[in-house]
């Protein structure tokens, strides 16, 4: 490309008089001259005003390029007549998409330009099976129900995020969503996650969530491991069959739903609304006696639910 031939040649020209005055600064040690060092502060002073020239003349030439890809890459949405805005953020030359993007008549999303770094609208890729955004840091939805991959490792704010076909989810740097919906993922890696409004996991078998601190719901009906160690509030805990349910931080929850836990262990528990439990579960009076003593304490508002195997009640306590 003409542009760039011309920066690397720029680039040599300054290399060679960074060259030439660095010979004068060094004549200058050796004879102490002080019309060398003159010069020298006159060259230096030359080439510096040219560096920060070609500085701005390179950002200009960047921003037009860049901005050229970005609109192309929008031209091949499908919601062609919605309207879009596209921000530059100067601080890291990086792009901010203001406008809802629709990509549904596509399997692959294989272009998506790495200078965007936050999405503001939706982005709706249904049908497409790799999604690749590596440098996007920050989301409304995302929508992309029949991926089979998903690469975001460096989002850390998301508001919706739908893949539930996803066997791997991957989100090193996500510290805030609205909701995950992850029904066949396998493995789920969100080391950083400290807020969430809901989580539906429903093949995962072991759900580990380290610094997650708040919560509305968590599903993961068929984890038999659960680590969330900073787990402080929930308004809904799902997981039917974990063995141990250790929460050591919970405090509030609503519903929690553990029907063939074998043990509990809520140690600063103060307040749960109702409790589940089958009837099936060979643990089931222990677990009773814990339940109707949270009850005697005033930490147990509502019922113990016994349930069959149909998840129908069979008995209220």
């Amino acid at each position: 490309m003409p542009h760039c031939q011309t920066f690397k040649q720029k680039i040599k020209e300054l290399k060679g008089k960074a060259q030439s005055i660095a010979g004068l600064l060094l004549k200058y040690k050796e004879t102490g001259d002080e019309k060398i060092a003159q010069q020298f502060e006159r060259e230096l002073d030359t080439i510096l005003k040219e560096i920060e020239k070609f500085k701005e003349e390179f950002k200009e030439e960047f921003k037009n390029k860049a901005t050229q890809l970005i609109e192309e890459f929008i031209k091949r949405r499908d919601n062609k007549n919605d309207r879009v805005k596209i921000i530059l953020d100067e601080t890291d030359f990086r792009f901010i998409i203001d406008g809802a993007l629709v990509f549904n008549s596509r399997t692959h999303l294989n272009d998506f330009p790495n200078l965007i770094k936050e999405l503001r609208g939706n982005l709706s890729a249904n049908e497409v099976q790799t999604l690749d955004l590596p440098k996007l840091r920050k989301a409304k939805d995302i929508d992309a129900r029949n991926a089979q991959t998903i690469n975001l490792p460096n989002l850390e704010e998301a508001k919706r995020i739908y893949v539930i076909k996803v066997q791997t989810l991957n989100l090193p740097e996500l510290r805030k969503a609205w909701s995950i919906s992850a029904d066949n993922a396998q493995t789920i890696n969100l080391p950083n996650l400290e807020e969430l409004e809901g989580i539906y996991a429903k093949k995962i078998q072991t759900l580990d969530l380290p610094k997650l601190r708040k919560a509305n719901i968590i599903s993961a009906d068929n984890a038999q491991t659960v680590n969330l160690p900073n787990l402080e509030e929930a308004k809904g805990i799902h997981v039917d069959n974990v063995q141990i349910l250790d929460l050591p931080k919970l405090r509030k929850t609503g519903e929690i739903h553990a029907n063939n836990v074998k043990a509990l262990n809520l140690p600063n528990i103060i307040e749960i609304s109702d409790i589940y439990f089958y009837e099936n579960n060979p643990n089931l009076e222990s677990l009773l006696n814990q339940a109707r003593e949270w009850r005697e304490k005033g930490i147990l508002k509502g019922k113990i639910y016994i349930l069959n195997e149909g998840d129908k009640v069979v008995r209220e306590l």
